[in-house]
């Protein structure tokens, strides 16, 4: 008998139950073999719920199963593949965002005669080769790109800027290639290009190159970064990040962007300043962190709307698998601040639960209004793999 279900199934669908299969037969095919890759992951389950204003409900809900699945193939002693990919299930209020987020696929509604109570969606997220010898370094493909040392801004980061809203979140992934030489052991010389932003661009338009010369010594580090982007007027964008470890860690990222159109100014500028320190009371450790961050009229890499930005973070240990952390990102221009109280303990070798809650105040770009929320509390279950 015709399997009508089956045929009226959309191809976008079949394609990704498709690709699903061959990733699992791929992985069972090598678990057997002799020098079978290394597999790893971590799956999260994630409870959401909180008090809504504007475009959401008075409550409002979601639910999410996501797996982080990651398998590393060594080609010989100077080669590696790398490939990772997520899997993600979601209801309510995360299958929204699900369904608006670039890789989001829905399958709310009516789907085949079948009704569906969830959304999904697979992303491939890393796909890149590993070369490596005794001075050389090469990684061609799908993979992480990252600049600086800031723990919440990083300016020269800005090929995905972080966000410490969502400090656990896999930063993305670009498309290129990374090619790095080691003169001494200390000092390393990088040279990079990445695809433009718009992946069916095909006439040169967006393309980014650049090279980054990075040094560390006893008690501190540098790193310089210049990169060019293609354009009808190029970007210019000039970097410098320095972090120190005194007793007290100091850091500081700084990015100039030049555009031929605009006169040169600080508005092209964006800089972040910060410390960290760690004490003991008794047999718990405290772990302070402060940042600052400037942003530019003129300096399109962060992310953010405004001029100046400040976190704090206290996180007190009460042992080694059990914390408690507070903090707040705040705005001033238009003010807003965004309180996050957070709990996280190891349940067991390889599973921990955090519990965290936000509660955005104000009007700005932070506040209660930007984010149609009076507050969101998380629950979040994680499985390492």
């Amino acid at each position: 008998m015709e399997n009508k279900k089956f045929n009226h199934e959309p191809h976008e669908k079949r394609m990704y139950r498709i690709f699903f299969l061959a990733i699992l037969f791929l992985v069972n095919v090598y678990s057997f073999a002799a020098d079978a890759p290394v597999f790893s992951g971590v799956s999260n389950t994630t409870l959401t719920g909180g008090a809504g204003r504007g475009g959401l409900s008075d409550f409002y809900w979601g639910l999410e199963e996501y797996a982080n699945l990651r398998l590393k193939k060594s080609l010989g002693e100077h080669g590696s593949v790398y490939t990772a990919f997520n899997l993600i299930a979601a209801g309510g209020l995360s299958a929204l965002k699900l369904q608006a987020s670039p890789f989001g696929f829905s399958t709310s509604g009516n789907s085949g005669g079948v009704n569906s109570n969830y959304a999904a969606a697979m992303e491939l997220e890393r796909l890149y080769v590993h070369l490596t010898g005794e001075k050389l370094a090469f990684d061609g493909g799908l993979m992480r790109l990252a600049f600086g040392y800031g723990n919440v801004f990083s300016p020269t980061d800005y090929f995905n800027p972080k966000n410490p809203l969502y400090p656990d979140a896999r930063q993305r992934g670009v498309l290129g290639a990374n090619f790095i030489v080691y003169p001494t052991d200390m000092l390393h010389l990088q040279f990079f290009g990445v695809s433009p932003k718009d992946p069916l661009k095909i006439d040169g338009e967006g393309v980014s190159g650049g090279l980054s010369a990075e040094n560390h010594w006893k008690k501190m580090s540098a790193q310089f970064l210049y990169s060019i982007e293609a354009a009808e007027k190029n970007a210019h964008n000039f970097g410098l990040s320095l972090k120190a470890d005194l007793p007290m860690g100091l850091i500081g990222d700084i990015l100039w962007t030049y555009r031929q159109e605009k006169i040169a100014s600080i508005e092209g500028l964006a800089a972040s300043t910060g410390l960290d320190y760690t004490f003991s009371i008794a047999t718990h450790t405290v772990y302070l962190l402060a940042e600052y961050l400037y942003n530019g009229d003129e300096s399109k890499m962060t992310g953010y709307k405004n001029h100046h930005y400040l976190y704090g973070a206290a996180r007190f240990s009460v042992d080694d698998y059990m914390s408690f952390t507070v903090g707040a990102l705040a705005g001033f221009e238009t003010p807003s601040v965004v309180p996050l109280v957070s709990f996280s303990t190891d349940l067991f070798q390889g599973a921990a639960l955090t519990l965290q809650a936000q509660i955005p105040c104000g009007e700005g770009e932070f506040g209660s209004r930007a984010s149609n929320s009076f507050f969101t509390f998380t629950t979040k279950l994680s499985l390492k793999l």
